[in-house]
């Protein structure tokens, strides 16, 4: 069909820049207050050119019109139905929209909040605004508010459309009187679902009637009057400002969300700090087993063990927690994107930034239970020779979670393909396997292995300030008297260090790239609502 405002055809452009649309379902980041969410969407929404006092004046006064002044710094976790429904209402009232369609603005409210929530509507109206609603078996209360109404009937056929008095008065001329005292919505909806063959006469002998020819009259006269191809642009000047609006930068959309992504956090201070617990009890039992370890011909094992430990547990700890960074927020990162309020790239590099902080934190508290528990030797220096692979390491597996976490819509499937890459990416890391004899046709396989790279890098870190172990004097068996030879024992070059950061760090740009566009591609085509 053909969508038209006044009599003249719009584009979808135009219709998204002039309607603000409320879904059924209310979504938000439940830790913000009111305030922090109409503040944020505010500013990444209006125009920059709207100065701070000019968005402070609309966002208070949206506050008191729509009643929610009381709940302003409340939590939206706390909010009830309406006043969820209200915030909605005002996210969407921002830009000054001249349509609202709201999608069942009354569904799971008692009646007293669905009145409250079209009383607000019905105010909105007064002011100039043009309110769709779609609703289903409004109560009496409700039903009198709405202005006209539209009976659609399966199949998208139109039963009847006019004022609300006039759907009364049109059923009562085919014989259905709608009884004193009854809802007249539930009286009209009960006859359009009594049977096919009545539904079907009903809209036909809508379709015949005075009303449907004087509804048809009216359009035809608008067309006319405001010009068959002109488009609202060129004739409609209340439009222009829709088309001039300059969107915030990329650098303040990314900013905002970091500032959001951060309250976030701080706020969720229970969970953070419960998941740093747990991630020291990992340290602690994965340190243990290696208490003040000696380096002998016993020690070198155990030593080993130990870099492979804590490589492997830095590399998953980190993976698989961030695997629910975007499956957690998709439904609102979908609708807020479609609303205009930020684009795909911000928003996926500002968590991939937000993330930084609490990964080196929590890698770097891991790596001193571990330093001091197994007494690795070389103080200040000698620490900062065995964190430094391990937060690179993790750092880089913060990407891999990101990427996978953009590319599968849940855990489930993500998990699919993760397990089975982690499997054949550790098989190469040096423990299972000689490096020197893997065949050329699957030695690439190791350049692909976050497990490799950190490691070697840690390996070679360790053993490469290493120059003399003791040997048993009767020992029968090949001896390894230095740090160097341990290397070559597991096939790894001391020459390779810079590769191994290297390969780190080209690992987190290439994965953070294919996270990037796997996200943006769904941005773009995942159905928001």
């Amino acid at each position: 069909g053909e969508v038209m405002i006044n009599g003249t055809p719009v584009d979808k452009d135009l219709m998204m820049r002039i309607s603000g649309y409320v879904p059924q379902q209310d979504l938000a980041v439940s830790c913000l207050t009111v305030m922090e969410h109409l503040i944020f969407t505010a500013t990444l929404k209006l125009d920059r050119r709207v100065s701070l006092n000019q968005q402070h004046r609309i966002i208070t006064s949206l506050i008191n019109d729509l009643s929610l002044s009381g709940c302003s710094y409340t939590q939206i976790s706390a909010l009830s139905g309406g006043e969820k429904k209200r915030l909605s209402l005002a996210t969407q009232m921002l830009t000054d929209p001249l349509i609202l369609f709201c999608d069942e603005p009354t569904t799971g409210m008692d009646s007293y909040s669905a009145s409250s929530v079209l009383t607000v509507l019905r105010t909105l109206t007064e002011r100039g605004k043009t309110i769709v609603c779609s609703i289903h078996q409004p109560s009496s209360e409700v039903y009198v508010k709405f202005d006209h109404v539209c009976l659609l009937v399966p199949g998208g056929h139109q039963a009847y459309f006019g004022t609300v008095p006039g759907a009364q008065q049109f059923f009562k001329s085919q014989g259905m009187e709608c009884p004193p005292l009854y809802n007249p919505a539930d009286f009209l909806l009960s006859k359009l679902n009594s049977s096919p063959e009545v539904t079907k006469e009903i809209c036909q002998n809508f379709s015949d009637s005075p009303l449907n020819d004087a509804l048809i009259s009216e359009i035809d006269s608008i067309k006319k009057s405001s010009g068959k191809n002109q488009s609202v642009f060129g004739i409609e000047e209340q439009f222009l400002k829709f088309y001039s609006v300059c969107q915030p930068t990329h650098k303040t959309q990314m900013s905002w969300l970091m500032w959001r992504s951060g309250l976030s956090m701080f706020r969720e201070s229970q969970r953070m700090m419960l998941r740093f617990f747990m991630y020291m009890m990992i340290a602690l039992f994965v340190s243990l087993p290696y208490w003040s370890v000696k380096i002998d011909q016993a020690g070198i094992q155990n030593l080993q063990g130990f870099h492979y430990s804590v490589i492997t547990e830095a590399i998953f700890m980190q993976t698989y927690s961030i695997l629910y960074t975007f499956p957690a927020e998709i439904a609102i990162m979908l609708r807020e994107i479609n609303n205009g309020v930020y684009q795909a790239g911000p928003y996926y590099f500002s968590k991939a930034v937000v993330l930084l902080p609490r990964v080196v934190i929590e890698t770097l508290a891991f790596c001193v239970i571990a330093f001091l528990l197994v007494g690795v030797e070389g103080g200040s220096l000698g620490f900062i020779m065995f964190s430094t692979p391990v937060i690179a390491s993790a750092v880089a597996s913060t990407a891999y979670g990101c990427c996978m976490s953009a590319l599968f819509e849940n855990i489930a499937t993500a998990s699919l393909l993760i397990v089975p890459l982690d499997f054949i990416t550790y098989t190469f890391c040096g423990l299972f396997i000689h490096l020197s004899t893997v065949p050329l046709y699957l030695k690439w396989i190791k350049y692909i292995s976050r497990f490799y790279y950190g490691i070697e890098a840690m390996s070679i870190m360790q053993w490469s300030k290493i120059y003399s172990i003791p040997c048993p004097e009767d020992a029968k068996l090949p001896c390894i008297s230095t740090g160097y030879g341990v290397l070559l024992k597991y096939g790894y070059s001391p020459n390779n260090l810079w590769l191994d950061f290297s390969g780190l760090f080209l690992s987190f740009a290439v994965l953070h790239a294919i996270g990037f566009y796997a996200f943006r591609r769904r941005s773009q085509r995942q159905p928001v609502y």
